[in-house]
């Protein structure tokens, strides 16, 4: 459930989330990586790698191998290609030993990737409706031993949209939270249905969460540099940029320009973050404090803010809690009822390796790391 933080359980009634806390376990968070970005942290959550060690650094990147942009959105081309994932994702390593996967959804899952493909898989519409998503996971569920899925993967992006548009903490965001709640509650009913409710493994994660920003709180980056000079890759709250060879200045006079953004070099972002050593991260890097976006007065739509809260954004340093996603497990798997402390999203592959009996590849993430929530 895209951009669901870590605290939405708390935000509105979630009946049917209750149930599936109450008898699994659960985590204070599930810790993104950086850039706490969609494709990074969904490549991450199904690889066990950090960014730089998969090749997807951003929803939009340049690479100067390829000479081509990668960037996200219904239509991609660039998200089809399978020349742009360099990990291996879960479904791959269970296509390889002969056992099925099948998603309704999930970044990259429509791609051919070292070879392989889900056995069934849908490229992304986000048209389809909620319930018509449910339905195919039970239709795979009802397919004769010979032909079920030991993997399937679930994507929504409700939460998200409503976050950003209104903010985490609006009236509209609960209702997303509910309307989440009432879909997965279709699911737990299907599967009780079919007596599979506590017989599957069932992971609900998020890939980041949301934080509110504030129209009084915009760097404006033609304040400092004249915007001709340099191509930006990629904007707010991570802005990413190739200087011109006559503006290799562009850094120093960014480095101090804003109290409230971070200015890098490539190779030297701070080792907590993992972002250095891959081609696709440009030259200049810019990271903005949380609340606070990237944009210049050119680009800005409303150049006469009043104050107040415009909406929420994500993307920022893993470290800030609203950036903090969900960790709910539940099955045979998991301990029933049972808490356990945060921890980094690289660490869901060699989970799911495990309930699933198939052997890992190598990996950023240890099983050691959660064990705790494990029944064995």
């Amino acid at each position: 459930m895209d951009g669901f933080r870590w605290d939405y359980f708390d935000k509105t009634a979630t009946p049917n989330f209750d149930e599936i806390i109450r008898g699994g376990s659960k985590a204070a968070a599930l810790i993104p990586v950086f850039p706490t970005k969609t494709f990074p942290n969904h490549i991450s959550i199904v690889t066990g790698k950090y960014p730089e060690n998969h090749g997807i650094i951003a929803n939009r990147m340049y690479d100067p191998v390829f000479n081509e942009y990668y960037y996200i959105g219904e239509g991609s081309k660039p998200v089809l290609d399978g020349k742009w994932y360099e990990a291996e994702p879960i479904w791959v390593t269970v296509e390889k030993v002969g056992l099925k996967a099948m998603t309704m959804f999930w970044p990259a899952s429509e791609a051919e990737i070292m070879g392989y493909r889900p056995t069934e898989y849908f490229v992304y519409n986000g048209s389809i409706k909620h319930d018509d998503r449910i339905n195919q996971v039970l239709k795979w569920l009802d397919y004769p031993a010979n032909k079920r899925p030991t993997f399937i993967s679930l994507y929504f992006s409700h939460t998200d949209s409503y976050g950003h548009r209104y903010g985490p903490d609006s009236e509209k965001t609960k209702e997303a939270i509910k309307e989440m709640d009432r879909t997965i509650g279709n699911l737990v009913t299907g599967l009780k249905e079919r007596s599979l409710f506590g017989q599957v493994n069932l992971l609900l994660v998020s890939d980041h969460g949301m934080a509110p920003i504030f129209s009084d709180s915009i760097i404006y980056l033609d304040d400092y540099i004249n915007m001709e000079t340099v191509e930006m890759v990629d904007w707010t709250p991570i802005g990413s940029m190739i200087p011109a060879f006559n503006s290799l200045n562009t850094l120093d006079t960014l480095k101090d320009a804003h109290p409230k953004m971070n200015v890098y070099k490539k190779g030297e972002a701070p080792e907590r973050l993992h972002y250095r050593n891959h081609r696709r991260i440009q030259p200049i890097t810019l990271v903005a404090d949380e609340h606070w976006s990237i944009t210049t007065r050119k680009n800005d739509v409303n150049d006469d803010h009043e104050k107040g809260a415009t909406g929420g954004a994500h993307g920022y340093e893993q470290t800030y809690a609203s950036m903090h996603g969900i960790f709910v497990g539940h099955g045979p798997g998991f301990k029933p009822g049972f808490k356990g402390p945060g921890f980094s999203n690289i660490h869901l592959y060699e989970m799911m390796c495990r309930l699933m009996g198939v052997s890992p590849v190598k990996n950023d993430g240890t099983v050691d790391s959660v064990l705790v929530f494990l029944n064995n």
